[in-house]
């Protein structure tokens, strides 16, 4: 792939000193082109990252035990994590979710009943066959992580999953892509003199083969929704888009973040991103930062650049941020300071973009956000995410007379995974309630958007040593907590609290009928019932009813009791009289008990027996 540059003519040795050991490798590589400064072989040599022998003049005698494809987690100890370069990150990424795909594994693994858990520690890298969740995953799930093998040199496309450092780190110029283009073209025969640059341009482009399923946060972000169209079948529109695996996908609305040409690293840093060491069970925990760390009426904590880490400290001289000019906003639950996110001498808070120095101003939260208690347990996804990618209705069977393909093994395999695809949906996420203990062991909840993770049928009968079990046909109905990435100016107050998908009935009519002062709410569901459990197809309740089995696939989250479905509708009463920015709804804002207190005459309370 790396050939003997056009215009070499003498093959007299050209070798360098570098980390103690000569190198012939410049004898025929010295016009190579395309590095970034810092991984330069003026600077480190080819060695540190390709491996090969050294010392060799002759071209297979320095080619043995070389690596062609350097970064992958396989070799990484050996070429990007030595004690030389950035051996303190190894254990970062080991233990990173983009590693492990533990909380994955894990719920996957409960929906088989294959686990009575829904967070446990777990590696993708150490499923088995044996059992049918794991067999499942290897076929279906297992290729978006970063211990997957990066096997030849090529630029990151939609199709790009895996790859260890290179996964984010490889940057192809525009130079890189024609000249890797003419390299297939020609089926491989010609050499190459230029080198993509191992660098921090990481671009959306990086995160995108992997984060456009499951969540589809990448898509999602761009405004894109998925779906059940084949290529055949897609509108000559521009709102339609096809993407390189074959899906298409119809524009909704982008997320305002991506309309003001932010990036995904402008907002998740690299410690969020490698991992900071530690072992979590799900994304949540992993991600550190917070929309209030930004967008805030108070004012935030700050960091010299004399207390930044060594690493944040490298990431702006790589970057080039004069340091000089700034101090630096710390992030509220992860307490490590942004590189991207400062303050100036007046405390004007901007944001810089990562990979182009421009300057964004950032905006504090609107008054109703933060006024009184009642929005206080309210996340800002719960009113600003504009729509949520949805699906129902769906089923697995194993078909053990078809053939499938493993994965993890990369070879196919007799026995196949089916997938039967209910409906899709975009539209408003379903709210409910995540619970976790403050620094006094105090319960404290949040409201949070959420979607069908599992409503959903498993058939494993036919999968071996399975056949006869009583419950190889398994239902769930299991919502999932989400960050969709599609945030927008925010909901009002009526689409939470007069509407049955935001409560968790699902989509139908949500009528408050009253003769005098007798007020009651009726629901009646868009959808038929399911035969499994009673409940309409998209719901993840009954009207006013409460679940009294695991309903969410976190064990700290649930539904809305309840208690608050009739807190939630009684405020939507107000609301068919009272505007939203009303004086009597502001009142409600800081006290709601009094003002249903000195409701009026004329009020018309709910009655819920």
């Amino acid at each position: 792939y790396w050939g003997l540059p056009k215009g070499i003519k003498s093959t007299k040795p050209f070798t360098s000193n570098i980390l103690g050991q000569e190198e012939s490798c410049m004898s025929c590589h010295a016009e190579m082109t395309g590095f970034a400064p810092s991984h330069n072989p003026q600077v480190i040599g080819c060695t540190p990252c390709h491996l090969g022998n050294p010392y060799e003049d002759d071209k297979d005698l320095s080619h043995q035990n070389m690596v062609l494809v350097p970064g992958n987690l396989s070799n990484a100890d050996q070429t990007c994590g030595t004690v030389n370069c950035h051996h303190e990150l190894l254990n970062r990424i080991e233990n990173s979710l983009m590693n492990t795909m533990s909380g994955a594994v894990t719920v996957n693994r409960f929906f088989f009943g294959d686990s009575e858990v829904l967070s446990a520690h777990a590696n993708v890298r150490q499923l088995t066959n044996d059992i049918p969740s794991d067999d499942h995953f290897r076929h279906l799930c297992a290729s978006c992580h970063l211990g997957n093998e990066k096997s030849e040199p090529a630029p990151v496309s939609e199709l790009s999953r895996g790859g260890g450092c290179i996964a984010c780190h490889l940057d192809y110029t525009e130079a890189n892509l024609i000249a890797h283009q003419e390299y297939i073209d020609s089926k491989k025969t010609i050499e190459l003199d230029i080198h993509p640059a191992i660098n921090l341009n990481v671009t959306n482009e990086h995160c995108f083969g992997c984060h456009s399923r499951s969540g589809r946060i990448s898509t999602n972000y761009e405004g894109w929704h998925e779906t059940r169209l084949s290529k055949s079948e897609m509108p000559n529109d521009d709102r339609y888009r096809l993407l390189e695996d074959g899906r298409v996908f119809e524009f909704i609305s982008a997320d305002v973040h991506h309309k003001a040409g932010m990036e995904c690293i402008d907002c998740h840093t690299a410690v969020e991103v490698m991992g900071d060491g530690n072992r979590y069970f799900h994304s949540e925990e992993a991600v550190k930062i917070q929309c209030e760390d930004c967008h805030t009426n108070q004012a935030p904590v700050l960091s010299s650049y004399e207390s930044l880490d060594i690493e944040s400290k490298k990431i702006l001289q790589l970057r080039g941020i004069d340091e000089a000019s700034y101090t630096f906003v710390v992030g509220k639950e992860s307490g490590r300071p942004y590189v991207n996110v400062v303050s100036d001498s007046s405390g004007k808070l901007t944001l810089l973009r990562k990979n182009t120095g421009e300057q964004l101003s950032l905006i504090a939260p609107n008054t109703i956000c933060t006024k009184g208690d009642a929005h206080q347990s309210l996340s800002c996804s719960a009113c600003h995410t504009s729509w949520a990618p949805q699906c129902i209705g769906c089923h697995t069977a194993y078909d053990p007379n078809q053939n499938g393909y493993d994965l993890l093994a990369h070879k196919p395999t007799h026995g196949k995974w089916e997938e039967y695809l209910g409906e899709f949906f975009a539209g408003p996420p379903t709210l409910g309630v995540v619970e976790n203990l403050d620094a006094d062991s105090n319960i404290f909840r949040k409201v949070k958007t959420f979607i069908p993770g599992m409503i959903a049928t498993v058939d494993q009968s036919a999968f071996p040593d399975t056949k006869g079990d009583e419950d190889s046909l398994r239902f769930h109905r299991l919502f999932s907590p989400t960050s969709a990435h599609t945030t927008s100016k925010g909901r009002d107050c009526v689409s939470c609290h007069q509407d049955p998908l935001a409560i968790g009935y699902g989509r139908g009519k949500l009528e408050f009928k009253h003769s005098g002062k007798d007020g009651r709410w009726f629901f009646e569901s868009e959808y038929v019932s399911s035969e499994f459990d009673g409940h309409p197809q998209d719901a993840w309740i009954g009207f006013l009813e409460y679940p009294d089995k695991i309903a969410a696939t976190r064990s700290n989250a649930r539904p809305f009791n309840i208690e608050e479905q009739k807190r939630i509708m009684t405020v939507g009463v107000c609301l068919k009289c009272h505007q939203p920015n009303s004086m009597v709804m502001y009142e409600g804002l800081e006290d709601f008990d009094k003002v249903l207190e000195d409701a009026g005459k004329e009020c018309v309370i709910p009655i819920w027996d």
